[in-house]
């Protein structure tokens, strides 16, 4: 597999892909201030069109992938409370070796979520 950084977000409230859901991806600086490199969303296969990061901008460092999970359940129609007990999800990674292939899931319900370095 070609390095790289991607992701997708699959609806296990459903069984389904989660399309429609905004990610944004983020670099944590070693302050702890976090820098916004894009904002991205979910097709319909519940991925982004691209890597979040191709070979050549693969460093190492630390990031955040802010997944934006009340607005897309509201967007289907879900009952949520006011506030939803999860609005954005925030998951903080490290890319240690950026010459290999990175892949960060989100598997998320209105009440819980998963993930984990995946291939």
């Amino acid at each position: 597999m070609i390095a790289g950084l991607t992701t997708h977000v699959l609806d296990t409230s459903r069984g389904r892909p989660a399309g429609g859901v905004r990610i944004d991806f983020s670099a944590v600086e070693p302050d702890g201030t976090v820098r916004l490199i894009k904002t991205v969303t979910t097709n319909a296969d519940g991925r982004s069109d691209a890597p979040l990061l191709g070979p050549e901008a693969m460093r190492v460092g630390r990031y955040e992938l802010l997944f934006h999970v009340g607005a897309y359940f509201r967007a289907r129609g879900e009952a949520l409370p006011d506030p939803p007990f999860l609005d954005q999800v925030p998951v903080r990674f490290a890319i240690a070796e950026p010459q290999t292939h990175y892949h960060v899931p989100l598997l998320v319900s209105p009440y819980g979520y998963v993930t984990y370095r995946g291939s």
